[in-house]
């Protein structure tokens, strides 16, 4: 039999694709005919091989879900040219059809990645068993894989900016098409909406990922001392000076620099840094000679900067050499449907095991958080922080006790009343998964392995829910 003929496919059942794929590798002519037309009954689609030249190339040409394998392989007739043949399909799921039930053959066929072990005769019905349950954990370990790969990627494309809604979806492919460049940029946004979180994704996505990334808040000093943190200062140049420093722009070197709220600059300071930006060159406090740095500045504020120009409380040359590109970041209110998600991800980071009660999910997304982001992030993680240990259900009372809205800190009444209201919870947190999995799905359009993303667990996980909620 050539290799052609054994690697060929036939699938006369239209449907018998999405039922999978099986390589028989098998020496006997009469076997192959056999077991591969019952196997195609059953649905599935079978390629046959007759020696390992023959299964190596069927296996490279269309590779299968799962193989169906006899060790005493031609031409030796040996049980180790079969067994050698198990690494080199390691992507499928083997099991291993032998005439010889050799119990140390069989326990080394196990440790070489073997997931079931037939012996010959086989019974037809123990084969279909088999073979499902195979390609079941065939299908399985596809979906591992995505949810990996998905994983692996999912950290580059959220870049830290969490949030599933269009204007975040929108400032996240901003970065990543204007990080690549080499412009200054302004970051605009009210308080606590992440813009410190954007200057760190644009840093990541330039090509100064590697070098350092410096942060400075221009409104948290006098003029004096922010030009000493800005461009360093030699000893003896102001009292206290009993060193040499440097600073944050000559360290900054070959990275970003971040100036966060330029908008409250002092007015000195803006005329020197405007000259930095200008020429590259920069003089420390007390130096005499003129210093270079090559670095990217990002600067961030709540406050408008146009109008502060048009009142003269910020210089416009400045402004337009800061303005090279404007990014916004939203407020929380212009993106309430992502309260679920981000009141998650802070919970799971205090406490990777609570989770959020239907009526503190309803009180979250009713309140307005005009310190947005950060204040949720200080509300939710706060609450986490409060659970007791044998209960892991952030309810509304502790939501309203951690923002202050509430003055009672709420008892052990989850635990003491357990016995009582344990119908209740079961019954809050079904409504809680159904409604966040409706949610889900929805955003993702009915794709399951972008709703589980979304939702921070597995698709299979996502499917088994589905299931047991009645959701499909």
């Amino acid at each position: 039999m050539s290799s052609t003929t054994a690697a060929s496919t036939t699938s006369p059942n239209p449907s018998s694709a999405a039922s999978g794929h099986i390589l028989l590798v098998d020496d006997e002519p009469a076997y192959q005919r056999l077991g591969a037309s019952f196997l195609r009954q059953l649905g599935y689609r079978v390629s046959v091989a007759g020696d390992v030249d023959e299964a190596l190339q069927a296996f490279e040409n269309d590779t299968p879900q799962v193989v169906l394998l006899d060790l005493a392989m031609p031409p030796s007739m040996d049980p180790e040219a079969g067994l050698s043949l198990i690494a080199r399909f390691a992507s499928a799921v083997v099991v291993v059809l032998s005439g010889h039930g050799d119990r140390d053959v069989a326990l080394r066929a196990v440790e070489l990645g073997v997931w079931d072990f037939l012996v010959k005769p086989i019974d037809p019905e123990m084969l279909r068993m088999v073979v499902m349950r195979a390609m079941h954990k065939a299908r399985l370990d596809a979906q591992v894989r995505e949810l990996r790969n998905a994983k692996a990627d999912q950290q580059p494309d959220e870049m830290g900016l969490i949030g599933q809604a269009a204007a975040m979806q929108q400032l996240r492919a901003m970065v990543r098409r204007v990080g690549a460049t080499s412009v200054n940029l302004i970051v605009l946004g009210p308080t606590g909406t992440g813009k410190e979180l954007v200057a760190r994704a644009l840093h990541q996505c330039s090509p100064r990922r590697d070098g350092p990334f410096a942060i400075i808040h221009c409104g948290a000093l006098s003029a004096e001392l922010l030009e000493s943190e800005l461009f360093g200062h030699l000893k003896g140049s102001f009292t206290g000076a009993h060193r040499d420093q440097l600073g944050l722009v000559e360290t900054a070197h070959g990275g970003t620099l971040f100036l966060d709220e330029v908008g409250e600059m002092p007015a000195l300071m803006q005329v020197k840094l405007l000259r930095f930006l200008q020429e590259g060159t920069f003089m420390p406090v007390g130096g005499r000679q003129e210093k270079k740095a090559d670095v990217r500045v990002v600067a961030a504020t709540h406050r408008d900067l146009e109008a502060m120009v048009r009142d003269g409380s910020f210089r416009e040359d400045l402004y337009y050499r800061l303005k090279g590109m404007v990014l916004r970041t939203p407020a929380l209110a212009d993106r309430s449907t992502d309260v679920p998600l981000l009141a998650a991800r802070f919970l799971h980071g205090v406490t990777p095991n609570a989770r959020l009660s239907a009526d503190a999910l309803q009180w979250l997304q009713t309140r307005d958080w005009p310190g947005n982001v950060r204040q949720l992030k200080a509300v939710v993680e706060s609450a986490g922080a409060l659970i007791l240990p044998d209960n892991h259900t952030v309810d509304a009372d502790l939501l309203r006790f951690a923002s202050g809205e509430s003055t009672e800190l709420p008892e052990a009444t989850a635990a003491a009343d357990k016995s009582t209201t344990q119908g209740s919870m079961d019954a809050a947190i079904q409504e809680l998964e159904t409604r966040m999995i409706r949610d889900a799905m929805a955003q993702s359009g009915g794709n399951q392995s972008e709703a589980a993303r979304v939702l921070g667990i597995s698709r299979v996980g996502l499917i088994k829910k589905l299931a047991r909620l009645g959701l499909r």
